[in-house]
């Protein structure tokens, strides 16, 4: 029963590609810094964006490719320019096939090689992998040790993603995005989930000051969604320990699959309880906008 339960946990983890109280992107107003010089102001910006599921735009219900048209739209109605957006989202990519298809796409490439700004997603597949081939673990802790081992192989993918990246563009600044757990409302008693989630950011964290022209972008608060509060998590964490016990582990487990959990993420997409909905998209948005606006003189200044 262990086993299989821990296995089914394992499984639902599918998908994941991979949020404080923060106001929605509707009711956020940001500060932007306008330029003293505007006669040195870009007038037209090349945004590419690139990764897994979450650049596609997955659980996106406004259907426009959930960051990257948000942000894109939000940087001609800031700074008064054009934009150009090609979006290389591809749900299920893991950082390895990232690459691959930057190698072989000639339109990838080409985009590539003009973009003034690049934004990327990765790294949820990665874990997902190592997840999967661990399906059998006995205990959180086991599963934990294998998350450990394999994060060597996803930074060395990682890396060399980010160098075919700049075999194309050495000059465009690269944001990267970090991922969340959307599983916690669920089983917020496994602080496993969250602690290997952590453990992946932090190569991406890593990769991206190592590259010194990439900023990382934390969305790990969308793992905690409308529970702000440290005892509103107490109390999920005291309802998670008593649904998911051994005997009713699978109910709820089923519960979460099917949508049927009376717990939701209001950040996170019922349909399939991984991916952002348009609030969790417009969190992105703004933490993406946020750090782009600390880095204009990398992007939005003539050179």
């Amino acid at each position: 029963m262990r086993k299989f339960a821990i296995s089914l946990i394992v499984l639902l983890l599918i998908g994941m590609s991979a949020f404080y109280g923060v106001k929605t992107w509707e009711h956020q107003k940001i500060n932007v810094n306008k330029s003293n010089d505007t006669a040195k102001k870009v007038s037209h910006i090349d945004l590419v964006t690139l990764g897994d599921s979450l650049t596609e735009g997955v659980g996106d219900e406004k259907n426009i490719q959930g960051y990257s048209g948000r942000v894109a739209k939000k940087i001609r109605s800031e700074y008064g320019i054009s934009v150009t957006l090609s979006n290389f989202g591809k749900a299920g990519d893991r950082s390895d096939q990232i690459k691959k298809r930057l190698d072989t796409q000639t339109k990838f490439q080409t985009h590539l090689k003009k973009a003034n700004i690049i934004v990327m997603t990765s790294g949820g597949n990665d874990l997902q992998q190592i997840l999967l081939k661990n399906i059998y673990a006995t205990s959180p802790s086991i599963l934990s040790a294998a998350v450990r081992q394999g994060k060597q192989s996803y930074q060395k993918n990682l890396s060399a993603l980010m160098r075919d990246i700049r075999s194309y563009n050495s000059h465009a600044p690269i944001f990267i995005f970090g991922n969340y757990n959307p599983l916690y409302v669920h089983f917020a008693n496994r602080s496993d989930f969250n602690d290997d989630v952590k453990l992946f950011n932090g190569i991406n964290e890593s990769v991206a000051e190592k590259d010194g022209n990439a900023y990382f972008v934390s969305i790990f608060q969308l793992t905690y969604g409308q529970f702000t509060t440290s005892a509103e998590r107490k109390e999920l964490i005291k309802q998670s320990t008593d649904s998911n016990s051994s005997t009713k582990s699978n109910a709820a487990m089923t519960a979460v699959l099917t949508g049927k959990q009376n717990i939701n993420n209001d950040w996170i997409s019922t349909d399939d309880n991984y991916h952002p909905n348009n609030k969790g998209y417009n969190y992105m948005t703004v933490q993406l906008f946020n750090k782009m606006k600390k880095e204009t003189k990398q992007w939005l200044i003539k050179r």
